[in-house]
């Protein structure tokens, strides 16, 4: 529903910039808020809000993981008139900042990856952070002895990540406050081409995008939170696999999955 001349000009350019989040992993970009609006349960704010609208509509459906489900889950549906779905089977997963580890790790875990067939079908997590900044360079991301630099971050966003993959020239990094959500993406042991999406929110805007196709380490653990089969597939998959989503198409034979023997770590 939107509200106003500038409302679509608004989510043109935020949807530009979660796309080139997508294009360029681990590197943070921002999204203008969404307009002030008495109806928003407290617990989510402006700019989870202004992503979520991107990608839930009536084409898809969502779940929102968090103590105050319902609030949430009413407004979103009464906005965009998407449907609500189980976690296991939705779309798009909403885990708004002030949801605890537990429920983030469990949103993380639970959602769906897809199928070898249709791994478009995998879900996009959209996570609330309190602080997303950007890391200060360093020649040894993911090495104990660089945590002086973290002097440069903003206090909250204790933990730096790093993700190395398609779309990555060396190493991209980047800090955040919370990494429950890096600890259950772990744990799912999913085989590319299918798994999860995720998009790290925080209040001022900044967005990251952490792709299935990356492998996130973090700051001061030498070995890789992801191990990630070792693939031919061109860089811009990921790409296709979200424009995929978003029209309802399933990809074409030559993004579906193939015997993979070989981990990269």
């Amino acid at each position: 529903m939107m509200r106003g001349s500038e409302e679509p000009h608004r989510a043109q350019r935020a949807f530009r910039s979660v796309l080139d989040a997508f294009a360029r992993p681990g590197v943070v970009h921002e999204v203008e808020l969404a307009p002030e609006n008495s109806g928003r349960p407290a617990s989510l704010d402006a700019s989870l809000e202004q992503v979520a609208r991107l990608f839930v509509d009536q084409a898809v459906t969502f779940c929102v993981v968090d103590s105050e489900t319902d609030a949430v889950t009413a407004y979103l549906s009464g906005e965009t008139r998407a449907r609500c779905a189980p976690l296991r089977e939705a779309d798009f997963v909403v885990v708004p900042v002030r949801a605890d580890a537990r429920a983030a790790h469990e949103a993380v875990v639970e959602a769906c990856c897809g199928t070898l067939i249709a791994p478009e079908k995998g879900a996009t997590v959209l996570v609330g952070c309190s602080r997303l900044a950007e890391a200060p360079e360093s020649g040894g991301v993911g090495m104990a002895g660089d945590r002086g630099e973290l002097g440069e971050i903003a206090e909250q966003a204790v933990h730096v990540v790093a993700l190395r993959g398609p779309g990555v020239r060396d190493v991209n990094s980047f800090a955040v406050d919370r990494v429950d959500w890096l600890n259950a993406r772990a744990q799912r042991g999913d085989e590319f081409p299918c798994g999860i999406e995720i998009v790290l929110v925080d209040p001022d805007g900044h967005v990251v995008a952490v792709p299935r196709s990356a492998s996130a380490t973090l700051l001061g653990d030498s070995s890789p939170l992801v191990h990630e089969r070792r693939s031919l597939r061109r860089s811009t998959l990921g790409e296709r696999a979200f424009d995929a989503k978003r029209s309802g198409e399933p990809l074409r034979e030559e993004a579906s999955c193939f015997p993979m023997d070989e981990e990269v770590s």
